[in-house]
């Protein structure tokens, strides 16, 4: 079943061609070595759990999961998780190492529009959106609103995404500046927000916007 979305056909290619290549590997219990985890380790630090600590039954939501590594480690810690990915490989690649992890009974996974896809308000302990907003170009902004009315009060919303510096794009994707984030998350406790910049080649250099906030009682 092929899921129709704003990110161009020749992206979703690169992307199911990655996951296809992840899903023949053996051994899919590695979840540390990934940039993005940065923030998602953060936010450990400020529900105040040690490393060997559950977060307990809370309920989390992952938009993007790709090849399943934040929602399995999300698992890890206790969090009950729905996963959702547009590729049918990533969707199989994260059960896959939800199953290898013994973690099947914690991760729900399911094959949808990280932007049509149904989300109601005041209804996750955590929502996390790493690396996909700015692929929904004009709803990036309308689904990070609604993605933080989605957050119970008290919890967390975690997000990274792309900024300047970053190569063109054949479609330009849309940047979510550190100016509109804070702005977006007004009233709530910003814990982390920082960028960085990496070369990840000699041609190729990306910045990178992160944060973690967690939403106050009304």
């Amino acid at each position: 079943m092929k899921v129709k979305v704003k990110a161009p056909d020749k992206w979703m290619e690169g992307w199911d061609k990655l996951y296809r290549k992840m899903l023949e590997e053996e051994d899919l219990t590695e979840l540390e070595g990934l940039h993005v985890h940065y923030p998602i380790q953060q936010l450990f630090w400020f529900i105040k759990l040690d490393e060997d600590e559950e977060a307990g039954e809370l309920k989390a939501v992952e938009l993007a999961c790709g090849d399943g590594r934040v929602a399995c480690y999300l698992a890890q810690k206790g969090y009950t998780v729905e996963a959702v990915d547009a590729l049918p490989s990533a969707v199989t690649l994260t059960q896959k190492r939800a199953m290898q992890l013994n973690l099947s009974h914690r991760v729900k996974v399911t094959l949808g529009d990280i932007d049509t896809w149904k989300i109601e308000p005041s209804s996750y302990d955590l929502v996390v959106a790493l690396q996909c907003l700015q692929y929904l170009f004009e709803r990036t902004m309308p689904r990070l609103q609604e993605l933080l009315k989605s957050v119970k009060p008290k919890g967390f919303f975690v997000y990274s995404g792309n900024i300047l510096p970053h190569e063109p794009t054949e479609k330009p994707i849309r940047f979510i500046t550190e100016e509109e984030l804070k702005d977006a998350l007004e009233g709530w406790t910003i814990h982390s927000i920082g960028t960085n910049v990496v070369r990840r080649s000699a041609e190729s250099t990306r910045g990178y916007l992160f944060a973690v906030a967690q939403k106050q009682l009304l």
